[in-house]
């Protein structure tokens, strides 16, 4: 009963820490990109026009800094208060109503308590090390805002032609601030910890990086925006999800249930063989290529490889997490800091504002891996139920029920609905991934370092090669027989 509670309790704080967090990104992004540059354009000079293009070109920059740290208080509450309802006690409860600014008291006295610089320690890398590992939590999300935002004019100018590598580049830096963290602190346990970060990231960024060029394969780009445009129309729709060959079978089953009541009665009519054959095995048919009844070993292979492609897509991303929480050291990966064995690892002499700066990249990089699952694997911000079914319920309608809610919101250009609805559902797609990191912190235990190296090197690194020859072979099956 207790824990009902906490449990509701927990939804009430997290949809006020999202209004609080977005709401405050919202603003921000509006006052800077849209009202500054509304009033300078009554100036009629180079210098107004100047600016207002600078302003709007630093709007992406803006929105992540007022993001990162905001959002950076409510992942450790979320956590904390998640973890506490796993673990059936109490969590943090008491500064604020119901503890909901127990993270924003624990920022402030972490900026106030005294940095200490160990004795023996190298100053100058000591300090650089939080910079280096928090500094491309800035910039390695930039593409990703283009693509979240459903491509937004304010946020076109940080889309890249080949945005996952530079994600991925961006991704590989922070191991260095570690090793520098570690070596720099003349600490033995620091060093052990930062040693054992550059081992694991070389393990486990290998079957990160094929699950995500798998991916690429798939949607045949390396250009964030573009992969995410490639799963529009809901998951039937995906490109990743089947090569493209089950958009045949949305078709089919859009133009069967045009007229709702009339076709659900006839299939009510119908037995279950009719229905499974009319409703997914003629559609699926006629997707690849193939007319009723062949029976032909190129048709047979064409299905076949629609299935292989689906089954990939599913280990793909199971691959991609497994490595992105070990790159970003998260329970059951997290030997760098492991406690039991190395006091804190590699930040076990930080305190104050650089321990802060610290804590601060670990959620962050936590947020921006469950962004690159949700724009690479979940849609991005497209809505997942298929068209047909979205129509059978009233998606349209219940659309432009919102639209002419929001008609002068949408005048003063405070709200663009297709922005607007493709961030609510990242919110979902991003936090329920982070959910999940998080029910895996309280149930799994600590791998050994031995283990953590075996099941790198000898199963993920094998597993991800695997799957990805299996998409290049399937995938030229289906170009051949549905057309890329």
């Amino acid at each position: 009963m207790r824990n009902g509670a906490e449990i509701l309790k927990l939804g009430t704080l997290t949809i006020t820490w999202w209004c609080i967090i977005f709401g405050a990104v919202w603003i921000a992004c509006y006052l800077v990109g849209v009202a500054l540059p509304m009033m300078l354009s009554s100036y009629d000079s180079d210098a107004a026009r100047m600016t207002a293009e600078t302003l709007k070109a630093l709007t992406p920059i803006l929105s992540v800094l007022v993001f990162i740290p905001i959002n950076a208080m409510f992942m450790v509450l979320i956590e904390r208060r998640a973890l506490a309802i796993f673990t059936v006690r109490l969590g943090p409860n008491r500064v604020g109503p119901d503890g909901y600014l127990q993270t924003a008291a624990d920022a402030v006295k972490l900026l106030f308590k005294e940095d200490i610089t160990p004795h023996g320690a190298d100053a100058f890398m000591f300090t650089l090390a939080p910079i280096v590992f928090f500094a491309p939590s800035i910039f390695g999300a930039m593409p990703l805002l283009a693509a979240v935002t459903n491509y937004h004019e304010l946020f076109q100018i940080v889309n890249l032609p080949t945005g996952i590598f530079f994600i991925l580049a961006a991704s590989s830096v922070p191991v260095v601030g570690i090793v520098m963290g570690g070596w720099a602190s003349n600490n033995k346990y620091s060093l052990v910890g930062g040693l054992r970060s550059a081992a694991q990231a070389i393990s486990y960024e290998i079957p990160l990086v094929l699950s995500l060029v798998t991916i690429c394969l798939l949607a045949g780009s390396l250009d964030v925006v573009q992969i995410a445009k490639q799963q529009s129309g809901g998951i039937l729709n995906w490109n990743i999800l089947g090569g493209g060959a089950l958009r045949g079978l949305d078709a089919a089953l859009a133009l069967k249930f045009s007229n709702s009541a009339p076709a659900l009665q006839e299939l009510s009519e119908k037995s279950f063989d009719q229905v499974l054959k009319s409703s997914y095995v003629e559609p699926t048919m006629a997707a690849l290529g193939l007319s009723a009844g062949q029976e032909s070993m190129a048709g047979i292979i064409a299905v076949v490889a629609v299935l292989v492609l689906i089954a990939a897509t599913f280990i793909a991303y199971g691959l991609y997490m497994t490595g992105a929480c070990a790159e970003i050291n998260r329970i059951p990966f997290d030997l760098p800091e492991a406690e039991s064995e190395l006091v804190s690892g590699y930040n076990t002499e930080y305190s104050g504002i650089k321990f802060a700066i610290f804590f601060l990249a670990e959620f962050t990089n936590l947020f921006i891996v469950a962004s690159i699952a949700a724009v690479m694997f979940l849609g991005g911000g497209d809505c997942p139920v298929p068209a047909w079914l979205g129509t059978m319920l009233g998606g349209p309608q219940l659309a432009s029920v919102i639209n002419q809610a929001l008609t002068p919101l949408i005048q003063i250009k405070l709200v663009d609905p297709p922005t607007l609805f493709a961030a609510i559902w990242v919110i979902l797609k991003v936090y329920s991934i982070v959910f999940f990191a998080v029910l895996i912190r309280g149930t799994l235990p600590r791998f050994r370092i031995d283990q953590l190296m075996d099941f790198g090197w000898k199963r993920l690194i094998p597993l991800s090669l695997i799957v990805f020859l299996l998409v290049v072979f399937a995938r030229e099956f289906v170009n051949v027989h549905v057309g890329s």
